[in-house]
């Protein structure tokens, strides 16, 4: 696992695991009685956005790369991964709206 860094979050491929991963977290922190109250459906997309933004930023210094063209492929995974999870968010309630 010595090739596995934050550089992977600006692949594709990291995008989508990214997006997966932020999902999972959401799912768990509703779970927890300290915060999960808080997290409610409307909020859940803005707390997508803002995990996104965060790991994208961790990644993007980890790389130390800070051309105009490095810059763009971090807002892109950045794109990537915020319009996935909160995609996720979108289907599943959809999907569960007549379901209660």
């Amino acid at each position: 696992m010595e090739d596995l860094t934050f550089t992977f979050v600006l692949t594709a491929a990291g995008a989508t695991a990214s997006a997966a991963l932020i999902t999972g977290l959401i799912a768990i922190l509703k779970q927890l009685v300290v915060i999960g109250p808080w997290i409610q459906a409307d909020r859940e997309p803005t707390i997508a956005f803002v995990l996104s933004a965060v790991l994208v930023v961790l990644a993007t210094i980890s790389v130390g790369v800070f051309t105009p063209a490095a810059l763009f492929a971090a807002f892109l995974a950045w794109f990537g991964i915020a319009q996935i999870a909160m995609g996720v968010h979108d289907t599943v309630k959809s999907a569960t709206k007549g379901a209660a």
